[in-house]
């Protein structure tokens, strides 16, 4: 198996520690977005929305 390098390992982690950066990451930018966004509701519920959609489905890939 080849490696991915740097950017292969920020996305398809081998470690836990590198999943669990993930999920820091991926809720850390869902936070700044949302409060970017904080004056539009809609657009609040959709940064919140999306960042639940990406926790979610990296959670189908870890029990996958």
């Amino acid at each position: 198996m080849r490696s991915l390098g740097a950017i292969g390992d920020i996305v398809l982690p081998r470690t836990d520690a590198g999943a669990g950066a993930q999920v820091i990451i991926v809720i850390l930018l869902t936070a700044v977005v949302a409060v970017a966004v904080r004056r539009e509701r809609a657009l609040v519920t959709l940064a919140i929305g999306v960042g639940m959609v990406v926790l979610g489905l990296m959670g189908m890939r870890t029990l996958h």
